[in-house]
């Protein structure tokens, strides 16, 4: 039987993103206002325009501070995706589930000997799992995501026996006799 799973997580706002478009707001106002005073005092209307770029470039990185994960788990493979802005897709990394050493929920300060780590989380800490696996790319690397129980469960075929959670197997087994 074949495994597929989608799941798209929001990254919560935190204080740096709050910074940022401050940052950004302060800085489109000093030059906004830098150009309306150029255009009065020197007369110089071609500033108009940039007047306008400088607000979709504002825009733009605005929307920038907004990050989606989308986690793909297709049989023995999982591909985690960064969406920033809803418009520009990056694939992070892809773990053969298979290569899976270890795996359960995540706690503060885990690290466990991981050559790499992908964070692909809603950066609020409840909820998180990891995952350590082997990774031709990146050595021992830990994935740390926030999946849902559906996604839990597919990640849980197709890892290791010795690896699978078992309360996960038979949640999965009482749903299906329902």
């Amino acid at each position: 039987m074949d495994h597929y799973n989608e799941q798209l997580v929001k990254k919560e706002t935190e204080a740096s993103d709050i910074a940022k478009k401050i940052l950004i707001i302060a800085g489109t106002l000093l030059i906004t206002g830098l150009c309306v005073y150029s255009v009065f005092v020197f007369g110089f209307l071609p500033l108009i325009v940039l007047v306008f770029g400088v607000f979709y470039l504002s825009w733009y990185l605005m929307t920038s501070t907004s990050v989606e994960y989308e986690y793909i788990v297709t049989n023995n493979d999982m591909d985690i995706d960064k969406i920033v802005g809803q418009r520009k897709r990056k694939r992070l990394i892809t773990v053969k589930l298979n290569t899976v050493t270890e795996w359960g929920k995540y706690t503060e300060g885990k690290n466990r000997g991981a050559d790499a780590t992908v964070m692909a989380s809603d950066a609020t800490g409840i909820g998180a799992w990891y995952l350590l696996a082997k990774h031709d790319k990146f050595g021992n690397v830990m994935v740390i995501f926030t999946p849902t129980k559906e996604t839990a469960v597919n990640i849980n075929h197709g890892v290791p026996y010795a690896q699978r959670k078992k309360d996960l197997f038979f949640d999965e087994q009482k749903k299906n006799e329902e």
